[in-house]
């Protein structure tokens, strides 16, 4: 009789390796990647829910103290950056209203806090070991910061007489002012590390560096311009995109007459065409024609959609599939430039489309300015004879690394932060001989009494997002005013309460589940089922599962966050109280799991 009531339990069905505290396995790293897709593609993983949630609540303090912990440069990012985020956003495939608008949510942040310029805390005691950094752009900079929090005496050195590497000299002021750059730039050297700038580093001065350093980090950037061999051009002739964009960002280009060519697709060459419009008056109608020649399509080129449109409303002319052949001069000056048409061979067998020119189908560009913009390279001549780049930010010198651009060649911003992180952790190893600061999940119970409510309203996910405001055009010509306004307070809070705030995780407990299909009944999508089978990997993290057609063949009801848009109607119908909410954050801890950040 005994016997025929006899089963086996289901072993408890829990993504995370711990239900509350500290989470450091491979599978609490692959839950809250899968969790908070936007945190994911962040090459910094700034903690975009974090931040977002505390603008939605009012406080921008804390938004602006998670931003600068990590992107460092928030009031940078929240105009340059790429926005990877944004295109992995829940919202993406939830609704058509396009993502949350993160990216001008960390610009209203750091537009809007009161807090006063400082170094972040330090993570670990004075080591007495030191390091030099050539280079004080973006990847120096966040390494310099970092390498301090570890512990370590850092001496940046910057060839220019300012900071800020290509934030400051590559990109306009109408997009980046100068006070931006230095004010995100001010919470790093307030602290004591040493800055010594107009220092020119060559190979020698490398050799010598690392000497009298423990480490050093080599990340100048890519500072040699791509160069293109055009017949009828003479060096004097045409400006190569990154010195064209110090000249004007330095006031050295105040004015411009007649045609101007930029050639490349790539964010220099948008970003001197809009400044040729500005300095010829093109803007405003006046002056020459402003173009700007690609051989490939706009799919491929740099600028998102909405520069493009900014491109068109600044009166400046975009020509792709087009290639540059030769240049015709008068009185040693250029008067034209001819080019070929091109087209685009299909994919086929995994092969990278080729661009193919078409016979005779040459034609000629007025052109009195040429600007040549199709990227630039690392100068190799910093490294001492017979070094080399390997991997992991190392060289095959033991205490030489490289950060950023220099060794990545061309990226973005947040890139830049990103690598210049990742190579004061490889410093930081190398320097004590072992790994001291770790990626941890911190998963915090939520207090029932919250009901499931993370702060939003379900009608906020039909809510569009507010739009960035825009200068007005015949406002652009003076002072370099920046284009892009900025939100209001009120306008940043109805973007910021369309978040989903992802870092929310809804769970079931499966001994308290009845299965009464009741959370299945009133979720808004299909992210919660029933379940038969369960499938992981090596490490624990849920691959799939198998749907169970009939309920006597369900083994769980089961929360799938990829889907789940946190509305907490689950929680708030269940009968059992089965389904808990609990917050993740990904936070860095130090070898004995004390929290660092």
């Amino acid at each position: 009789m005994t016997e025929k009531y006899t089963y086996s339990k289901a072993p408890e069905l829990r993504e995370n390796s711990v239900s509350e505290g500290l989470g450091r396995a491979r599978v609490d790293q692959k839950v809250i990647a899968k969790d908070i897709p936007c945190q994911a593609a962040c090459p910094a993983r700034t903690n975009v829910p974090g931040y977002i949630e505390a603008i939605a609540r009012g406080d921008n303090d804390t938004a602006q103290r998670v931003n600068r912990e990590g992107n460092v440069f928030p009031g940078v990012l929240g105009r340059v950056c790429t926005r990877p985020c944004e295109a992995a956003c829940r919202h993406q495939w939830t609704n058509i209203n396009g993502p949350v608008t993160i990216c001008h949510l960390k610009r209203y942040a750091a537009d809007n806090n009161a807090l006063p310029a400082g170094p972040l805390a330090p993570w670990f005691e004075s080591t007495g070991k030191s390091i030099a950094i050539i280079g004080g752009g973006p990847a120096g900079l966040t390494a310099a910061r970092e390498s301090r929090r570890y512990g370590h005496a850092v001496v940046v050195y910057e060839k220019e007489s300012h900071l800020g590497g290509m934030m400051m000299d590559g990109i306009p002021r109408f997009r980046l002012p100068k006070g931006v750059i230095e004010a995100d730039i001010s919470h790093i050297t307030v602290g004591d590390i040493t800055i010594e700038t107009g220092v020119t580093i060559d190979k020698a001065a490398v050799a010598r560096l690392s000497s009298e350093h423990d480490a050093v980090l080599v990340a100048a950037g890519t500072t040699v311009p791509n160069a293109l061999p055009l017949a009828g051009v003479t060096p004097d002739q045409a400006l190569d995109g990154l010195t064209f964009m110090k000249a004007y960002n330095n006031g050295g280009i105040t004015s411009m007459e007649g045609d101007a060519v930029i050639i490349g697709g790539g964010f220099t060459a948008v970003d001197c065409a809009r400044s040729c419009a500005r300095a010829a008056r093109r803007l405003l109608g006046e002056g020459g024609n402003v173009s700007v020649m690609y051989r490939r399509t706009e799919h491929f080129m740099s600028a998102d959609s909405a520069e493009l449109e900014e491109l068109e409303r600044e009166n400046i002319t975009v020509r792709t599939l087009v290639a540059p052949v030769s240049a015709r001069s008068k009185n040693g000056k250029i008067t034209a430039v001819t080019f070929r048409r091109n087209m685009i061979t299909r994919e086929s067998d995994g092969e990278k489309r080729k661009v193919i020119p078409v016979e005779n189908s040459e034609f000629d560009i007025p052109c009195a300015n040429l600007i040549i913009a199709i990227g630039q390279q690392q100068d190799w001549s910093l490294l001492p004879d017979g070094v080399a780049l390997t991997h992991d930010h190392a060289t095959t010198q033991d205490n030489l690394f490289t950060a950023g651009d220099f060794s990545t060649g061309s990226n973005d911003v947040i890139s830049a932060v990103a690598h210049g992180k990742s190579a004061a952790d490889a410093i930081d190893t190398f320097l004590m001989g072992e790994a001291r600061a770790f990626d941890a999940v911190s998963i915090e119970a939520i207090d029932l009494d919250a009901d499931g409510e993370t702060g939003r309203l379900r009608d906020d996910d039909l809510r569009p997002p507010r739009s960035m405001p825009i200068l007005p055009v015949p406002l652009r010509a003076e002072d370099d005013n920046e284009v892009e306004t900025g939100h209001t307070e009120a306008e940043a809070l109805s973007n910021a309460n369309r978040c989903y705030f992802c870092h929310y995780k809804f769970e079931i407990d499966s001994d308290k589940c009845i299965h009464c299909d009741w959370c299945v009944g009133v979720s808004p999508r299909e992210c919660i089922k029933r379940v038969s089978r369960v499938f992981h990997d090596e490490d624990g993290y849920v691959t799939s599962v198998m749907d169970a057609s009939r309920a006597r063949e369900g083994t769980y009801i089961w929360i799938d966050s990829h889907e789940c848009i946190r509305c907490g109607k689950c929680l708030r119908v269940c009968p059992t109280g089965a389904i808990s909410m609990k917050k993740t954050t990904k936070v860095r801890v130090d070898g004995c799991g004390r929290r660092l950040a």
